[in-house]
């Protein structure tokens, strides 16, 4: 039988706090997608294109170039004491990339699908007024949402978490699955270890949480590389529980 969102969020225990430092916005670089698009950067930046999986910059290599993702999706990760990698960000279309207050890079940066990015010295950001103002909305956006997400996570279940997640990935390209069906909302999926990581939750429950949306038929995996959203309006509905009062401990 299938279980509905409000099942769901009673089934999930509230999530901790996560503890990690530099966990960045549960919700989609979607809002801050449509401030950066209405600026531009110079014509003369490159266009460079990377497979699945590629290292665009390795956490303390010299910091001397940015990149604006024009269509895919990066994740940036760091190197925790453990061995494990701890998931930062997931940037989308519009995103900046590499934008650090110091000579060298603090996390890795990693393709998740194939991607177009747009690479901009960084002696050209430093001179350039319209960059600097993009890279400045981008970075006072996440600190506000940094600032939420502080807020968010002593009230929020970890089932309420996963589906924000999901509806916050980056969409992927129409024609990047053959068969995906016409007009489906399919997102570019983290494996689940990664969602993990990024929300501060142990595996085990980011595991069952996906089982139980795929039996309530919210989503379903498109291939290894996306999650088709089949019932946006019950991941809306789970996303939101908290503030609808249905979230409890």
């Amino acid at each position: 039988m299938k279980r509905t969102a409000r099942a769901l969020v009673q089934a999930t225990p509230r999530a901790p706090l996560s503890s990690a430092v530099g966990h960045h916005s549960l919700h989609s670089a979607a809002q801050e997608i449509a401030k950066l698009r209405a600026e531009s950067v110079p014509s003369s930046s490159a266009t460079v294109i990377f497979a699945k999986r590629h290292t665009i910059f390795g956490e303390h290599e010299p910091a001397d170039t940015l990149y604006q993702v024009v269509t895919g999706a990066v994740v940036l990760t760091r190197a925790v004491s453990s061995g494990r990698r701890q998931v930062l960000e997931v940037v989308g279309p519009g995103g900046i990339v590499g934008a650090v207050p110091g000579t060298h890079y603090s996390c890795r940066a990693e393709t998740m699908s194939r991607t177009v990015l747009r690479r901009i010295d960084r002696s050209t950001a430093e001179t350039s007024v319209t960059l600097q103002r993009v890279i400045g909305q981008a970075l006072m956006h996440k600190l506000e949402k940094l600032h939420d997400e502080t807020n968010m996570r002593t009230r929020r279940s970890a089932a309420e978490c996963v589906a924000a997640l999901i509806l916050s990935l980056p969409k992927a390209e129409e024609n990047s699955q053959v068969g995906a069906g016409a007009g489906t909302d399919r997102r570019i999926a983290l494996t689940q270890s990664d969602m993990a990581s990024y929300l501060g939750l142990a595996i085990a429950t980011v595991c069952r949480i996906m089982r139980d949306l795929k039996q309530m038929g919210a989503i379903r995996m498109s291939g290894r590389e996306c999650i088709a959203i089949l019932d946006r309006q019950a991941l809306a509905r789970l996303a939101a529980a908290e503030n609808a009062g249905g979230c409890v401990a």
